[in-house]
């Protein structure tokens, strides 16, 4: 991104390189599905835990269906609500709306400052933020120099904030990996997985002060979809494979058969817990690689000249393409 940063890009040059056709209509459809499968999968899980409560007492049962709903709310709807309330760069566009992204993207930049500036005043401790780089970034705002307030910001998203967010991933792949690997139940082990990487999802984006564009937001919910089923057909390919390694070392273990079987345990609960780890650890990486993508493209469309293309010209253009396209569809229709 460096080396085509210093050639600056026509528009037309931008569009080729980094805009494509999006139907943005069909992506908010799935973007939604997706959340809502997630959702579903979630009460379901739930559903059947508290009837397996009401099994054993009708009081755990109760006291479940209280657990369930404050999960469902706090772990679902909260992060969903937070990701989808956040603002996102707009980096795919074309001669028509170029402009107008390029002055949303510039208020937002602004905002991810001051919210930056206000974060770092606010708490202590945390070390999200170089405090260096963040007095840089409050002179610039109160001098409105939009210019270095995009340079200072750049560092910090460059260095602290990629940092912080690593740190932030490798810790929660390590957490999953722990409880998956003790939990022993399936739906569980679901259940938390989807809530766990909503969570991560969610702090990246806070991390960040912007969500990625509805597509790139739609693949990373496919994507916990995705590793929600694998972790739920996990527990039976761990198990044949810890019996298939006890079997090789059965020789070892004959004359001390209990020990066949907590090795097999063991060997079961760590390999879904390296697994579970491993795919959370992935979709931290792909939610970080969508932001990192989609800020430094912002940043170089902020660069392109937009003063080849002024009103009138555009005015005439969109009159050209609907005679044209209103010409093919009479010739279609004869």
């Amino acid at each position: 991104m460096k080396k085509e940063e210093a050639k600056k890009l026509t528009l037309e040059e931008y569009e080729q390189k980094y805009s494509h056709r999006e139907n943005t209509k069909l992506v908010k459809s799935f973007l939604l599905l997706f959340e809502a499968l997630i959702g579903v999968g979630l009460a379901a899980i739930l559903f059947f835990v508290v009837l397996r409560l009401f099994d054993i007492h009708q009081i755990a049962g109760y006291v479940g269906i209280g657990v369930a709903i404050i999960i469902f709310i706090c772990f679902y709807v909260f992060p969903i609500v937070k990701i989808r309330r956040t603002k996102s760069f707009e980096v795919n566009v074309n001669k028509y709306t170029a402009a107008n992204a390029k002055r949303k993207n510039k208020q937002l930049r602004c905002e991810i400052a001051d919210k930056f500036i206000e974060f770092s005043e606010s708490t202590d401790g945390v070390g999200w933020y170089n405090s260096e780089l963040i007095g840089k970034l409050a002179i610039a705002r109160h001098t409105n120099n939009d210019l270095e307030t995009k340079e200072v910001l750049t560092k910090i998203f460059d260095t602290d904030v990629k940092k912080t967010a690593k740190s932030i991933i490798r810790e929660h792949a390590i957490q999953v990996g722990l409880v998956t690997a003790i939990s022993q139940s399936e739906r569980i082990d679901t259940m938390f997985m989807a809530v766990y990487e909503l969570n991560l999802i969610k702090r990246l984006i806070f991390l960040y002060g912007f969500r990625p564009s509805d597509a790139k937001l739609m693949r990373i919910y496919m994507m916990v979809l995705k590793n929600a089923l694998m972790t739920y057909g996990l527990e039976s390919v761990a198990d044949n494979l810890a019996t298939g390694i006890v079997q090789k070392i059965g020789g070892a273990l004959t004359g001390i058969p209990a020990l066949g079987s907590v090795v097999s345990t063991v060997i079961s609960s760590a390999s879904q817990g390296v697994i579970n780890g491993g795919l959370t650890v992935i979709i931290g990486h792909q939610t970080l690689m969508y932001l990192n993508k989609e800020y430094h493209l912002q940043d170089l469309l902020d660069t392109v000249d937009l003063d080849e293309i002024n009103d009138e010209e555009m005015m005439q253009e969109v009159k050209e393409d609907i005679i044209k396209e209103s010409k093919q569809l009479k010739k279609k229709e004869a």
